[in-house]
């Protein structure tokens, strides 16, 4: 079950007292809902707010966890949950996700999002050396943030190994990390190359395999016709992922569920 939480949100400037706030549905840019006299420069170089109120009944706060997962942002970004910070949206992932079943209500909850300097508020220097924030661009939102609900198991990080034997054909090994958060019969679904393995969870352990055999596989990249299409199901979670069969490609491939 989820939740996909992209509208209403308030948008205000921390920066400009003065200027009008707005309502805003996301994914957006922020050009698109403030004035148009204000330059995509003008914008970057602000402090932006944005809240969003959702409500939840009883029963929602009865599953094992509750991950919020935000995606699409490319500016730093501060997470508050209920006043909370949980998250911080600093370039070093592309999806960044946090179990906050403890921080919410019955009822009203607030997601905050504060679009600030890291070099104001002291995150700067912890930025990986990797980070991609650009401060000229534009301000956007690229993916409305989502509650995951989870009622047994969290499916974690996915991994795929390709295997190339001499003679043609190759092996996809596909491995799919889990954190059991209650006992239950749980399994998983993994499909590759219209082949489904149904695999059951075992509570003991963290991670299953499946194997899937390509006898003839069409290498790729070569444009649309060499991706292929895996698809992993768990406990209400799923991910999507393009593969391109190449034997220049025989070391994992991370995917974040």
């Amino acid at each position: 079950m989820q939740i996909i939480l992209n509208a209403p949100w308030q948008l205000s400037s921390l920066t400009d007292i003065s200027l009008p706030q707005s309502t805003c549905a996301l994914p957006t840019s922020l050009s698109d809902v403030l004035p148009s006299a204000l330059s995509e420069n003008q914008i970057a170089c602000q402090e932006w707010y944005l809240s969003h109120e959702f409500v939840l009944e009883k029963h929602q706060l009865d599953y094992s966890g509750i991950d919020l997962l935000i995606t699409g942002i490319e500016q730093y970004a501060e997470i508050r949950v209920n006043g909370l910070a949980v998250l911080d949206c600093d370039g070093s992932s592309d999806i960044y996700r946090r179990d906050i079943r403890s921080l919410l209500n019955v009822g009203r909850n607030l997601l905050e999002m504060l679009f600030l300097d890291p070099e104001e508020c002291g995150f700067a220097d912890q930025c990986l050396p990797t980070n991609t924030i650009d401060k000229t661009q534009s301000v956007r939102i690229g993916k409305a943030p989502l509650l995951q609900f989870i009622q047994n198991v969290r499916m974690g990080m996915v991994s795929t190994e390709q295997v190339w034997h001499h003679g043609g054909g190759c092996e996809l090994i596909v491995r799919v990390g889990y954190q059991t958060l209650k006992p239950g019969l749980v399994s998983a679904s993994i499909k590759f190359d219209g082949v489904t393995y149904q695999i059951p969870i075992d509570v003991r352990d963290n991670q299953i395999k499946a194997i899937f055999q390509i006898e003839a596989p069409i290498l790729g990249p070569s444009g649309p016709e060499g991706h292929y299409q895996l698809l992993v199901e768990l406990d209400g979670q799923q991910t999507v992922s393009e593969i391109v069969l190449n034997d220049a490609f025989s070391v994992d491939e991370h995917i974040c569920s």
